[in-house]
């Protein structure tokens, strides 16, 4: 099986076995969109605005902002009401911090610009597809801020179209044995950031390890935590880099890795391992012998 084609599956599979391992050691640009006349726009579809927020009060159509992130070849919209703030932080080549401060109840449309379509994984992550159906960037799962309080609203990622998803953060639900029979009202603003990027790979290197080549494979950092996503792209441009890589033992080392190590400095990858499938490479801390 083509190591690319693995991802699908094998991640699933081997976040259940992760409490089995044991191992050791470029631009933003904001344009705001307000009530236009009848003539200048059609009404836009349920699909091209975040759920919730089609309508105001008044029954038109709320002010809102596009945000453009372009990384490459890869341009992405986020479009939120107009009060949403939405900020884009370059951390390196190829990488940027997408902080979005949403209500609970709302929600923030990513759309992908560029050609291509964006596959939403089960984790949250957003894998960036070209138009071969490539991964070309990542989106890992967003998150609330490290220091939430533990009631601090569930932020869910669900796709809409091919070139559609939406970021949408839930409301707080009650706690138990509270006399509210809905979920609680918190209009306060959270700030949920996510990382884009297009390059996952810092350096692929063979070598001699132990009972022959080994290829030790650094991801970047934000990569190493990117999810399904993350690891699609890794997977990807590891292969594009070494094709010798492209086999089911080593793609079963670097899932491995990516679930069980993934702070380790280096994940070292071996084609001359057996071929044991992803359980028992995962039961021998992805050293199958």
């Amino acid at each position: 099986m083509p190591i690319r084609r693995a991802a699908q599956s094998s991640l699933a599979v081997c976040v259940a076995l992760a409490t089995l391992l044991a191992l050791s050691g470029c631009g933003l640009t904001d344009r705001a969109e307000g009530a236009r006349g009848a003539d200048a726009e059609p009404t836009p579809t349920a699909a091209a605005q975040p759920p919730g927020e089609s309508q105001t009060p008044g029954g038109g159509r709320p002010e809102q902002r596009t945000s453009t992130v372009t990384l490459g070849d890869v341009v992405l919209e986020i479009v939120t009401l107009k009060a949403a703030d939405v900020r884009a932080d370059e951390d390196g080549p190829g990488t940027r911090t997408v902080t979005l401060t949403l209500a609970p109840g709302r929600s923030a449309r990513l759309a992908l610009a560029s050609p291509g379509a964006l596959d939403v994984d089960t984790d949250g992550s957003i894998t960036v597809l070209d138009g071969n159906d490539d991964p070309v960037a990542a989106i890992g799962p967003p998150a609330p801020p490290s220091d939430t309080e533990d009631e601090a609203p569930r932020i869910d990622v669900t796709d809409v179209d091919a070139t559609h998803a939406l970021v949408e953060v839930e409301p707080v639900q009650p706690a138990a044995g509270s006399e509210s029979p809905t979920p609680t009202d918190r209009t306060e603003l959270l700030p949920v950031t996510f990382v884009v990027g297009t390059e996952a790979i810092e350096s692929a290197t063979w070598g001699e390890n132990e009972g022959g080549r080994s290829l030790a494979v650094d991801p970047t950092d934000w990569a190493r935590y990117a999810g399904q996503a993350g690891l699609d792209l890794i997977r990807t441009q590891l292969v594009a880099a070494e094709p010798e890589a492209d086999t089911s033992t080593m793609g079963d080392q670097l899932v491995c890795h990516a679930v069980g190590a993934p702070d380790k400095s280096t994940w070292n990858l071996e084609p001359w391992r057996p071929d044991v499938g992803l359980i028992l490479t995962a039961t021998a801390q992805c050293n199958p012998v």
